[in-house]
Parts: structure tokens; C-alpha cells; sequence
């Protein structure tokens, strides 16, 4: 599989190669724009500028860099890519992690709370509460992510940023979530001496335990903002930070303003990428017609066409049983040139069947999902999560299976699964650089389908 490479610079990244000045950046952008590109290329001038600094200073100690990604997928796509940056004439330490990975090794390894337990006992405290388990289980991660031990409080007082409408809950609705679920929930943790992953922030902020002269934060939507304050808490008093985001690519259960975090965003220290690079325009148009009408914030870039955009086939749209979707994906697959072409089949969770059916058909794939390390073969062919594919990019996209089954959520336009289900599978047709085919068996197909603006996709039945 092919992972980041480089580019030719655009307009648009030139600028912000020439901006280098300490402190905090942020670039924002809509999917396909090179947010990740930009950032990591930007590397290479960051470095060279602190290496004109130490030898100022006549400082010979080198220079830190942290590279932090959400999942471990990513960190693997573009660990090479960043590597590059440094072409050996500046003396470095580059690390390419993820936070939890990052945390995790800096805290000596602390003993993590078992998923599975942690989902009995957020269950077990929640009964009679009204909620569902899912809905539970992203209420502590948010609240748990967002504020100190000390200010839990602050839950029942404060807007839910990046929260869905539904549930709604008013005060002391959030106060007995506080009292019957997290606070019995951390009494747990401590009682049986482990952690859950929001503890490793917290943790990271006890002490400094780094001195990091430049980071780069990639996918930071989906950061906490204990995570970001404990990034904020392991830098050099000179320091370099970029933030890379788009809150309408949002998928897990975050949110915060930067002010939260001690971070004050200016137009000086901000900058927005607005060309899609990546997509065709037709892809682009199905992707904004499934967040169309999804609330976005200032960090937030809408999905657009434009006519300065390549043309190509419209979205393919196949209905049929699961069995005959792949079926069809493997004859569009047989008329491609894998050796110069990427494919990725995108999925919720369940991929057996589709690994099986790709054997039959002698087609070799790597199976990307939650791999740190990126695969070196020679296949064309990628299998993996919605989850594990943020940041990643692929000429063909297949998302097969979109039954109300895979994609369970709440009642209502505004309940928060929902709105996170459409935002994962906007961002899942992003990651397509020339076609995208999505499959679902009538009668078991997902809400979510409804979402897809017709004009924007032909319809097979198989």
C-alpha cells in the first residue's frame, strides 16, 4: 500500500511554509484540502529555524519534534513522510506516535482498565438512568476528556460542546449523571488501581516530563481538551505547535473552544485551507449532501465543490444483498490496474465475509485497521474501518453493508449517534480520489441513506 508522500507545494501551503514564528498555529480545512500534507511539509522550515536558533545560542542539544495522531493507523501512513523532513543536516529527535501510545510509554505503562469491564460497570451504574449504553459510554468519555478532576463540576453548568441535540439533558439531569455514574465509576478505578485512557492525560499534566520544540497535531477534532492541555504541558519555553482540524470530520465524543485550553486562536495564528484537492467534484457533492444542515463551528469546514474541481463519474449507489455488493466491487476492481491504483473497502466493524470473497476471487489485500505499522507489499487493495481510515486516502472507495444493523443510533434528526454516523460516512466517501460506490440491502438499509442527495449518485440493483 502507498502511503503519504510528498507533493508539489500549492499556493496556498507556500504561505504557510513562509509564516514560522513560535507558538500555537492551527490549520483548518475540509477534507481533501492537505491539511496533513501542509503540516508535516512545514516541518522541514520549522526545523531548519530551530536549528538557526540553537546555533545562535550555541545550544548543541537537538531538536525535539512529536508528531501525534489520533489512531495508530494514521501514524503509520505518515511516519515516512515526516521522516523525510529532516534531510540530515539538522540534528533531531523525531517521535510519530499516537497520544495514548505517547502517554501511555511516558507513565511507565500504568495498568488499564479492561474495555470490557468498564463497559459493565458504566452499564451496571446507569440503569434506571434512561440511557443507552452507547450514549453512556460517550457522556464519560466527553465529560471525563474535557474537565479536570477538580472542576467535574463544571458538566452541569457548561454548554455540551460538540454534543447532539438528543438526549437532551438540562442540569440536574447532568448532576445525577455526575453522581450515579462518574463519580462511583472513578471511585472504581482507584479502588482497583487501574486507568482508563482519559486518565493518561491527566496524568501527563502531574508533571513536565518533555521539552518539545515542535509538535504537530494531526486530526486534533478528535482530541480532548485534557489531551490538549497536556500536549501543552511537555514544550520548551521556545516552542513550535501546529493543530490540524476540521470539527465537521468530528467522530468521537470531543469538544472544547481553545480557549478552554489556554490557547488564544487569532487570524495571525490561524489559517484555512479552501481547495479540495483530492476529490472529484462529484464526490465532493455526495459527501456535503450527507452533513448538509449539520451544525459547524469557526474549526469547521463544510464540504464544497467548485468548478476549478477535476470531473468524474458520479457515485455509484448499489442495492442488493451483501453477498452480490461485493460481487459487483470485485468486477469493478478486475478492470483496474492495481499496480498503479489504490482500492479500499470501508466498514463498520464486520469484514470476514468480504476477506473471504476476496480470497475466492484472488484478489491480495492488507488489512489496515488499527495497524501502527504501514503495510510494505505490493497490495492494491485496502481493508479497514471507517474509524481507522481518517486521514487516509485511496483512488477507489467501496462502503458496503450500510444496514440499520452496523449503524445503530437514537430517534430523531438530531440525536448524536446519528449525526456522528453521518459524519463518519462523509468523511469515509472523502477519503476517494476518483470513485466511491456505496451498497445496502433494501428493507435493512440505514436511515443514514437518506441523507444522500439523489441527484448526486447512480443506482445499480444487483
Amino acid at each position: 500500500m502507498r502511503a503519504l508522500c510528498a507533493v508539489e507545494a500549492t499556493p496556498e501551503q507556500l504561505k504557510l511554509f513562509s509564516r514560522i514564528r513560535p507558538g500555537v498555529e492551527v490549520i483548518r480545512g475540509a477534507a481533501g484540502s492537505g491539511k496533513t500534507t501542509t503540516a508535516i511539509l512545514k516541518l522541514r522550515s520549522l526545523l531548519r529555524a530551530f536549528a538557526r536558533q540553537k546555533m545562535v545560542g550555541k545550544s548543541d542539544s537537538p531538536i525535539r519534534v512529536l508528531v501525534l495522531t489520533y489512531n495508530r493507523t494514521l501514524s503509520g501512513y505518515i511516519q515516512d513522510l515526516v521522516l523525510q523532513q529532516n534531510t540530515g543536516d539538522v540534528r533531531a529527535i523525531v517521535e510519530v506516535s499516537t497520544f495514548s501510545k505517547w502517554a501511555f510509554h511516558a507513565l511507565g505503562k500504568p495498568t488499564l482498565l479492561d474495555k470490557v469491564l468498564r463497559k459493565a460497570w458504566i452499564n451496571e451504574l446507569g440503569l434506571g438512568l434512561g440511557y443507552s449504553l452507547d450514549f453512556l459510554e460517550a457522556e464519560v468519555d466527553y465529560l471525563l476528556g474535557r474537565f479536570l478532576p477538580a472542576d467535574l463540576d463544571q458538566y452541569t453548568i457548561l454548554p455540551r460542546e460538540g454534543r447532539g441535540g438528543t438526549p437532551r439533558l438540562a442540569a440536574p439531569a447532568r448532576r445525577v449523571l455526575l453522581d450515579k455514574v462518574v463519580m462511583p465509576y472513578q471511585a472504581r478505578k482507584a479502588e482497583a488501581e487501574c486507568q482508563d485512557w482519559n486518565d493518561l492525560a491527566v496524568g501527563m499534566l502531574s508533571a513536565k516530563r518533555y521539552e518539545y520544540d515542535i509538535v504537530i497535531v494531526d486530526e486534533a477534532q478528535d482530541f480532548s481538551a485534557n489531551q490538549i492541555r497536556a500536549i501543552m504541558g511537555q514544550l520548551s519555553a521556545v516552542h513550535a505547535v501546529v493543530y490540524v482540524l476540521d470539527t465537521v470530520q468530528r467522530i468521537y465524543a470531543r469538544g472544547f473552544r481553545w480557549v478552554d485550553v489556554g490557547i488564544t486562536v487569532r487570524p495571525d495564528n490561524s489559517f484555512r485551507l479552501e481547495n479540495n484537492y483530492r476529490n472529484t467534484r462529484q464526490i465532493a457533492e455526495l459527501a456535503a449532501s450527507i452533513v448538509n444542515g449539520l451544525p459547524t463551528d469557526d474549526d469547521g469546514t463544510v464540504p464544497f465543490s467548485s468548478e476549478k474541481m477535476r470531473d468524474g463519474a458520479l457515485p455509484i449507489v448499489v442495492k442488493g444483498m451483501f453477498r452480490d455488493q461485493v460481487a459487483f466491487a470485485v468486477r469493478q476492481i478486475e478492470s483496474l490496474d492495481l499496480k498503479v491504483e489504490s482500492v479500499a473497502f470501508l466498514h463498520v466493524g464486520w469484514s470476514e465475509y468480504l476477506e473471504e470473497m476476496l480470497r475466492q476471487a484472488n484478489l491480495d489485500y492488507a488489512d489496515l485497521t488499527r495497524k501502527a505499522e504501514w503495510p510494505v507489499g505490493d497490495e492494491g487493495i485496502a481493508i479497514s474501518t471507517l474509524y481507522s481510515a481518517k486521514g487516509l486516502e485511496f483512488d477507489h472507495v467501496f462502503i458496503l453493508g450500510l444496514s440499520a444493523r452496523a449503524l445503530p443510533h437514537g430517534e430523531g434528526d438530531e440525536d448524536e449517534n446519528l449525526i456522528k454516523l453521518r459524519r463518519l460516512l462523509a468523511m469515509g466517501i472523502g477519503r476517494a480520489r476518483k470513485s466511491v460506490t456505496l451498497g445496502y440491502k433494501p428493507g435493512e438499509e440505514s436511515v443514514i441513506v437518506n441523507f444522500l442527495d439523489r441527484a448526486k449518485y447512480r443506482e445499480f440493483s444487483v
